[in-house]
């Protein structure tokens, strides 16, 4: 019995192990590595965001958009990194400045949305980034409204906003009316300051309902599921979609993360506004 219960822990120890290596692996074109190289190509766009726009657990948007036949001579930036709040966001302005870029989009409110929906979901974010005050819809709201204040005011980029998506695929749950209020939320503020404004929580919405799916699975905390779903995406030959599929998700991986399905919507969105830049 020993023996079976040294392997089981082994086999959690590189289980674990292997998740947390894909979770956390830093894109190699964020803001730092991107200032420390240097580079002529132009028009430099950054992505800011957190997991969704890491694209390490979800489907890899900006990196699908780097392949985009028009793009060969822009930069594209990766300033995604997985857990994020609007607080980590304000953290990365002064290497955004530095760069001077040229379009910026940001996507993110996702996990400020997740820490108010209970004492457990927040004392996780509190314990990752050392966090000393709640999150609040009043906290998201003002370092939003800071975030975008600043990209306008202190550079010259084109500043895009999405909605952030929807959190679990029943409408009637209370994780998706959170996603909801924090989405019109971000509207408002993004309007009020006069940005672009993407709405990929209401196109994700309507694309559900058009969908007329027969189940519509909530957002249910469960850090499990995301880690076994992102080790099957590493260790076998499914895609995002096969296993958002098998998960019960249409738009979704794990309840939090995109599919290509949901993904390509978003990717969709970036473009379209990248290439209405163009000369």
């Amino acid at each position: 019995m020993k023996h079976i219960s040294k392997l089981w822990i082994f086999i959690f120890f590189i289980f674990e192990s292997c998740v947390i290596f894909q979770a956390t692996k830093v894109p190699s074109n964020n803001l730092k590595a991107t200032i420390i190289k240097s580079s002529n190509k132009t028009p430099k766009i950054v992505f800011l965001g957190d997991s969704i726009t890491h694209g390490r657990v979800s489907y890899d948007y900006v990196g699908s958009i780097a392949k985009h036949p028009s793009l060969n001579n822009s930069l594209i930036i990766n300033e995604g990194i997985n857990s994020r709040l609007t607080l980590q966001i304000m953290e990365q302005l002064e290497d955004l400045k530095e760069l001077k870029p040229d379009i910026v989009f940001l996507l993110i409110g996702t996990n400020d949305l997740k820490a108010t929906l209970s004492t457990d979901e927040y004392n996780r974010y509190a314990s990752l980034w050392s966090l000393k005050e709640p999150v609040t819809e009043e906290s998201f709201s003002n370092h939003l409204r800071t975030i975008i204040k600043t990209i306008k005011t202190d550079t010259n980029a084109k500043l895009i906003v999405f909605s952030p998506p929807i959190l679990g695929e029943d409408p009637n749950s209370i994780p998706f009316q959170r996603s909801k209020r924090f989405a019109e939320l971000t509207k408002n503020i993004v309007i009020q300051e006069k940005a672009i404004y993407k709405p990929l929580h209401e196109t994700l919405s309507k694309g559900l309902e058009e969908a007329k799916l027969k189940t519509r699975k909530p957002y249910i905390q469960n850090i499990w599921d995301m880690y076994w779903t992102i080790l099957r995406y590493y260790s076998t030959s499914a895609s995002w979609n096969e296993i958002g599929d098998s998960n019960g998700y249409h738009y979704l991986t794990d309840a939090i993360h995109l599919n290509e399905r949901g993904g390509k919507i978003l990717e969709g969105m970036a473009l379209e506004e990248i290439i209405s830049n163009e000369p």
